[in-house]
Order: structure tokens, then C-alpha cells, then sequence
């Protein structure tokens, strides 16, 4: 493996002459990369497995810090091993000078990877997948917003063309994404760039809120990999522009939500499609019946920050119900208007807001654990069926918390070290948003209490 990496390093090297920069990233469980600048040179300590960074790193807060209930056990910080992500390597066009990025993971002592990365935690899941002989296919589409830099309230982008402003949804309209096209082109091309295949840039429900799709493939680790990449090239080439692109879940309290969603079919060994074969439709339904069952737990991954929560509203299309049917955007579990082929589903209850590494994991769990005990899933809903809301989701943050850190079957697939620092990461956050004031406090009670 080292030999090929040194020859990646190398042939990137004379493939780009002039950068001289590096950028490493490294995936934490926020869905954000942590990471550092280096010299290019700096390709030559990585391949000779010398790169560390502090052990906290990928279970930072969402803003940075470590975390207050994580500190008896990782509050000395030592380092660890960080090695590289092969075919990672690659230019930032829309860097001010030449640059280069590279995706990084973390080992432990004994030399496997890490229990606290979220890659792990999606690798354990895979590995169970595999044992039952299926390989997960999957795509995952993420909803976010452009914003005028330095505005609170933030303020939705505004034609670079001089057009008037298209005030309302303006949803698939092609003649107002025309006026944001140029800015789309640069982050098409530069997705292309980097290796991600995007497959279309739409006007989503929001005003100022775009959609971009990823192309399905059949190596879920890589595209959740892509996908935290994709977030990057995306608020980038915003940044470039001086322009903010927010995945905040709810960044508008009068406007919908961003969502990541999730579409996975099944291969088995021989490369065919599991649900389109022979009892394909009873394993989609168990697959259906288990993500249902253990949703409530993995509801504090899909929903991981305080924000989250303000998203979960049915008026906006956000699911806030254990429901699943045919091509109805209402339901937590969408089955897609299909061929027979591509026979799939939708995930649609995470904000974008989340790691997709942990997304992916839990919804892979889910389809493990029922596919595994066979389970079966309670009545389907049409197309145009409203939702009984009888059956909610955890509606906040500490619900979520407690609902997780009780489960055992989110547990059995993430592992138990993983899902307590997961939890300790989340309540410290939950304990100081519970502390803050906020303005809207003020303006409520100030005056009148």
C-alpha cells in the first residue's frame, strides 16, 4: 500500500507542478473536515506514516471544542496516526493559489482505524452488510442555501445577473436557476474536478435553496467520502464568490428546511439487483420494517444539533413520522417511481446538517436488522396518502439523546464506545444550547415577565 500511495503522491506531483500547498481532511462526526495546511512536501511524511493529530479531533462539538463530558477520559489528547485515503488527492480550483487536498483517516494504537471515526462506524455496518452477501448501491442528494455574506437574518442570494429577485419557492423553475447558472457551472466543473459525479443541480423549495445529486454507486464508504467532498467544492466556490452556502438544517424560520437524502438498493454476490430479483419486494420490506424499527434511535444522528429540530415539520416536507409508501415525498421511507431495475428507496428523515458517513451507517443498520430477523412493517401509504401522526419521531434534542443512548440495536452495529462518546459529544452540546439565552428569549419575556 505504501509503494502505491508514494506513486499516487509522485504522479500527482508531476501531473501539477505548480501547487505547492496541501490541505488535509480529516471527517469528524459533525460532517464537517478537520484539518491543516502543509507545504506539498508534506505528501512525503504522510506516505512514510508520520502525519498525527489529536486523538479528539474527529469528536470535536459541532464548533470545535471538546466536548466537557469526554474530558476524564480524553482530556490529556494524545496524538495519533493519520493515514491517507487513496484516489483522494486532488486540485481545489476554486483555492486563490494552487492547491491541493487530501482525505486522511485515523488509526489507533494497535494500527486499526479508530473507533471514534465516523468512517469506522460505517465500515463496521458494511462489514455486516457483506456477510449477509448483499453490497449496499447508493446516492445521496443534498438540499442547501446561498446567503449574502454578513446578513442576520441571513438573506437569500439575489440574481448575480441584475434580474429582479424571484421572490417565493420557485421550485425546478429552470428560468431562475438560469440566473445562478454561471455560479452552478463553476460548482459542477469543479466537482468534476475532484472526481465527484454529479448528476444535476436543481431550484429546490426554498428561496435561495439548491439541490445537488451524486450518481449512484455500489461502494457506500466512497460516497459518503464524496459526498462530505461535494460539501466543500459547494462552499467553496461560495466562498470564492463571497457568497455563503449554509447546510444548516433550518437556517429560516419562514422557509424549508435542507435535508440529506439517502437512496440505497442491494447487490448480491453475483451484481444483481436484490430487489428487483426473486422475493426482492419481501426484502424490501424487511429492509423497510427495520429502518421503522430502529428510526427513534438513529433519529439523534439523522437530527444531531439543536437546529435540527426546528426542520422537523410536516408543512415542509420534513418527515416527522415512522411511515413508508410509493412515491409520496410525505413519508419518512420513500419508494421512488422506478423500473424494475432500479428498484430502491429514500431515506428522507436527516437534515443536511449531518455526517453522511453516520447517516449511511444508521440506515444501513436498519436494513441489516430487518432483512437479519425478517421483520415486517406496518401498512404502506399511497401516493397521495396524508400521515397519521400517531407514531412521531423524537421531536427534541434530548429525547433524541436518551432514545439513543438506551437502544441496543443502533448499538450492536455502531458499537457501544462509539455510540457513548457519541452521546457525551451530543449532551455536553445539548447542556450549554439548554444554558444559552438567546434574543428570542428577550424579546418574549423581557417586557412582560
Amino acid at each position: 500500500m505504501a509503494s502505491e500511495l508514494e506513486q499516487e503522491f509522485v504522479s500527482f506531483r508531476e501531473a501539477h507542478p505548480d501547487i505547492q500547498v496541501l490541505e488535509v481532511l480529516l471527517a469528524d462526526i459533525n460532517g464537517i473536515f478537520r484539518g491543516k495546511q502543509m507545504p506539498i512536501e508534506a505528501l512525503d511524511k504522510i506516505a512514510d506514516g508520520k502525519l498525527c493529530f489529536p486523538i479528539t479531533t474527529p469528536f470535536l462539538t459541532t464548533n470545535g471544542a471538546n466536548a466537557e463530558l469526554t474530558l476524564d477520559e480524553f482530556g490529556s489528547d494524545p496524538d495519533r496516526l493519520c493515514v491517507a485515503v487513496p484516489g483522494t488527492l486532488k486540485p481545489m480550483p476554486w483555492a486563490t493559489r494552487p492547491t491541493a487536498q487530501l482525505q486522511i483517516d485515523m488509526l489507533d494504537t494497535d494500527g486499526a482505524p479508530l473507533f471514534a471515526s465516523p468512517r469506522t462506524a460505517l465500515s463496521r455496518t458494511l462489514e455486516q452488510m457483506s456477510d449477509l452477501g448483499f453490497t449496499p448501491v447508493t446516492a445521496l442528494e443534498y438540499e442547501f442555501f446561498l446567503f449574502k455574506v454578513g446578513t442576520q437574518p441571513p438573506e437569500p442570494l439575489r440574481p448575480m445577473n441584475g434580474l429582479p429577485h424571484a421572490a417565493d419557492a420557485n421550485c425546478y423553475n429552470l428560468e431562475v436557476f438560469s440566473d445562478y447558472k454561471p455560479l452552478m457551472e463553476e460548482m459542477e466543473e469543479a466537482a468534476k474536478r475532484q472526481g465527484l459525479n454529479v448528476e444535476g443541480l436543481v431550484c429546490e423549495y426554498g428561496n435561495g435553496q439548491f439541490e445537488v445529486n451524486l450518481v449512484h454507486q455500489a461502494d457506500a464508504l466512497k460516497a459518503c467520502d464524496d459526498a462530505m467532498l461535494l460539501k466543500r467544492v459547494v462552499r467553496g466556490i461560495a466562498h470564492k464568490h463571497g457568497l455563503l452556502a449554509s447546510f444548516m438544517a433550518k437556517p429560516l424560520n419562514d422557509e424549508v428546511g435542507s435535508g440529506l437524502h439517502a437512496h440505497v438498493s442491494l447487490l448480491d454476490a453475483a451484481g444483481k439487483a436484490v430487489f428487483s430479483g426473486e422475493g426482492g419486494e419481501q426484502l424490501l420490506q424487511h429492509s423497510v420494517a427495520g429502518m421503522l424499527e430502529t428510526m427513534p434511535a438513529a433519529t439523534a444522528i439523522f437530527a444531531p444539533n439543536a437546529n435540527s429540530y426546528r426542520r422537523f415539520d410536516p408543512e415542509w416536507f420534513a418527515p416527522v413520522v415512522r411511515s413508508w409508501g410509493e412515491n409520496n415525498r410525505r413519508l419518512a421511507l420513500r419508494l421512488p417511481l422506478a423500473d424494475k431495475q432500479n428498484r430502491r428507496f429514500e431515506h428522507r428523515v436527516s437534515g443536511a446538517d449531518a455526517s453522511p458517513h453516520l447517516v449511511m451507517a444508521a440506515v444501513l443498520a436498519g436494513t441489516h436488522h430487518g432483512i437479519s430477523k425478517q421483520l415486517v412493517p406496518q401498512e404502506s401509504l399511497g401516493e397521495f396518502d396524508l400521515v397519521d401522526f400517531g407514531d412521531i419521531l423524537p421531536s427534541r434534542w434530548k429525547m433524541a439523546l436518551d432514545t439513543l443512548k438506551a437502544d441496543d440495536v443502533i448499538r450492536s452495529y455502531l458499537g457501544d464506545a462509539f455510540v457513548d462518546l457519541y452521546v457525551q459529544v451530543r449532551e455536553s452540546e445539548e447542556e450549554i444550547a439548554h444554558r444559552s439565552y438567546f434574543a428570542a428569549d428577550h424579546a418574549q419575556y423581557l417586557r412582560i415577565l
